[in-house]
């Protein structure tokens, strides 16, 4: 049986194009000035919309900061997955290799600039106040992405590691990972660059198989 999309109408077209203007603008105001410092106002007039299209569309302020997190997590967890989906390739390759591969796969994620630049800032922000929205991003994102990772090592980490250590380390490893998009600034003037080019890239990838071989997490690849 053949099936056919329904148009939208001239309404719900013009009502979706609102919604994604107010989210919009909550991602570009609230990563400038936070939560507080961002008025219902400013984010109708920064949205190119009426005031009373807030409350009308999201119910608050509140509703339309956990929607724009919403949009953020949900595009996170499909990146993020595909760095998951590295752990879940059948063949010869051992859990070690897949997870560096996993980790390498992350790393070019984070160096990629996909999205638009509003949304580092807003991330860093709820990352910062640890609130409801970060707790989203991470619930539906991140959380998902550390436990694969964090199950693919207990495979291969030294028996001396209990779980605890294990999922620390892993932990610690992602944060420095995407602190390469969120702290960049710390690299580059340290390292000299202007930006993350090819050869600037291929030694921090470097840098992650290194670590990935080494005995923090002790990955340990077969000779």
């Amino acid at each position: 049986m053949s099936t056919h999309l329904i148009p939208q109408s001239g309404h719900e077209s013009r009502s979706e194009k609102t919604r994604t203007q107010l989210v919009e603008a909550a991602i570009e105001v609230i990563g400038a000035v936070g939560y507080e410092g961002a008025s219902t106002r400013i984010l109708a007039k920064t949205a190119n919309t009426a005031l009373s299209a807030i409350p009308y569309h999201f119910g608050g302020k509140r509703e339309l900061y956990l929607a724009a997190a919403q949009v953020i997590a949900d595009y996170a967890d499909n990146r993020f997955a595909e760095a998951v989906s590295v752990l879940e390739v059948g063949g010869s390759a051992e859990a070690s290799l897949r997870f560096e591969e996993a980790l390498v796969k992350l790393l070019h994620i984070m160096l990629e600039d996909a999205e638009s630049a509003s949304w580092t800032p807003f991330v860093a922000r709820c990352c910062y106040d640890n609130d409801e929205a970060f707790a989203l991003i991470y619930d539906q994102a991140i959380a998902p992405l550390i436990e694969a990772l964090v199950c693919a090592a207990g495979g291969f980490s030294s028996p001396s590691l209990d779980d605890e250590a294990v999922r620390l380390r892993i932990s610690s490893i992602v944060t420095a990972i995407i602190s390469f998009r969120f702290l960049r600034g710390i690299t580059l003037r340290s390292m000299d660059w202007e930006q993350f080019q090819t050869g600037c890239i291929g030694q921090i990838e470097a840098m992650v198989r290194e670590l990935c071989r080494g005995d923090f997490v002790t990955v340990r690849l077969s000779q």
